[in-house]
């Protein structure tokens, strides 16, 4: 296991003062990194963590294609059935 050093989060050694481990937060808890953080830091790393483009395989493509024409058909099919469903009734 590598030892880590203080200034990344890791537990102070003994032989420093108990003052000055009072005062160094934890930093592998993500809900005091960012209550650290300057506004325009936190609308920064937010940034760059936004999700992109994947890049699917073939059967995921087609999937997802036929997906979607099973949905325009049945959205037709529906239609057709509203529309002769109010000639009927006249």
């Amino acid at each position: 296991m590598k030892s880590r050093d203080a200034s990344h989060g890791a537990p102070p050694s003994e032989s420093e003062p108990a003052a000055a481990r009072a005062e160094r937060p934890n930093l592998e808890d993500p809900r005091i990194v960012l209550s650290l953080l300057e506004a325009d830091q936190v609308v920064a790393a937010k940034a760059r963590t936004r999700f992109g483009k994947r890049n699917l395989s073939a059967p995921a493509r087609l999937l997802l294609w036929s997906l979607r024409v099973y949905v325009i058909v049945m959205l037709v099919i529906v239609l057709v059935s509203v529309i002769r469903a109010l000639h009927a009734g006249h």
